[in-house]
């Protein structure tokens, strides 16, 4: 038994990227293909996850890959480039792949288990799901013409849940990491439309967004759990502006 759920991350990755494969090499012939291997990641996570629907963990493990992996094939939607698309399936594969190596050890092998890496983990894919996210929303307003307001809204329930889950795996309590998570929901919805007035792509409105996001949750996590200080917050503002003058210094300004 220990051996097919040794086998299950490699059997995961392996599903994710041919999902990509069916949809660039063929995306309407191989659509049911490429349906079938996404259906199957989070059948193969909820088998690694022992099927404990009762328990909060098996919810929070389940959606972190699975929120990543829609995010990702909404943005792939809307990318035109082929190389763009398969690096796009190799950065998706390599990321539920690690992560779902993670949850065999954490729950099959914890003694080799590395410490924190599941919250870690959590952060980053959380924030890589919200650029993917937010750039197939606002891709979604300009070549669909979607109202505003419905991406706002998904942006809104997606950050909320991120903050929960992101609270959740650093052991914060549910009462506490609710305050923050409707706050953030609510500031990041806001900041979501805000950066839909600028004239830039879908592109580099999601990258502004992902940056504000990982900057809400580092700090708000700090602070819940009481390792916040001066230092810190200076080096993760700094860091966030860093990264902000790149990217709307080298965008293209309609």
């Amino acid at each position: 038994m220990i051996l097919l759920h040794r086998l299950t991350p490699f059997v995961i990755a392996a599903s994710v990227f041919g999902g990509f494969t069916a949809l660039t090499l063929a995306p309407l012939a191989w659509l049911p293909y490429a349906i079938a291997c996404f259906v199957l990641v989070p059948l193969l996570l909820g088998r690694l996850l022992l099927w404990e629907f009762r328990r909060p963990a098996f919810w929070v493990f389940l959606g972190t890959p699975s929120l990543l992996l829609i995010s990702s094939v909404i943005f792939f939607l809307f990318l035109e480039s082929d190389p763009a698309k398969w690096f796009l399936a190799s950065i998706v594969t390599l990321a539920v792949g690690f992560y779902a190596e993670n949850l065999f050890t954490f729950y099959h092998m914890p003694n080799a288990y590395q410490a924190y890496a599941l919250e870690y983990l959590s952060l980053v894919l959380y924030v890589a799901s919200g650029f993917f996210f937010t750039s197939g929303a606002y891709a979604s307003q300009l070549f669909l013409l979607l109202p505003m307001w419905i991406p706002a809204i998904a942006v809104l329930i997606a950050v909320f849940l991120a903050t929960i889950a992101v609270f959740w795996v650093s052991k914060v309590g549910f009462e506490t990491g609710l305050v923050y998570a409707i706050a953030g929901a609510v500031v990041m919805a806001e900041l979501y439309i805000a950066l839909s007035t600028l004239p830039t792509s879908f592109v580099t409105n999601a990258a502004t967004f992902s940056v504000f996001l990982y900057l809400f949750l580092v700090l708000s996590r700090a602070q819940v759990l009481d390792t916040l200080h001066r230092k810190m917050a200076i080096r993760y503002i700094a860091t966030a502006a860093t990264l902000l003058a790149v990217i709307l210094g080298t965008a293209t300004w309609l």
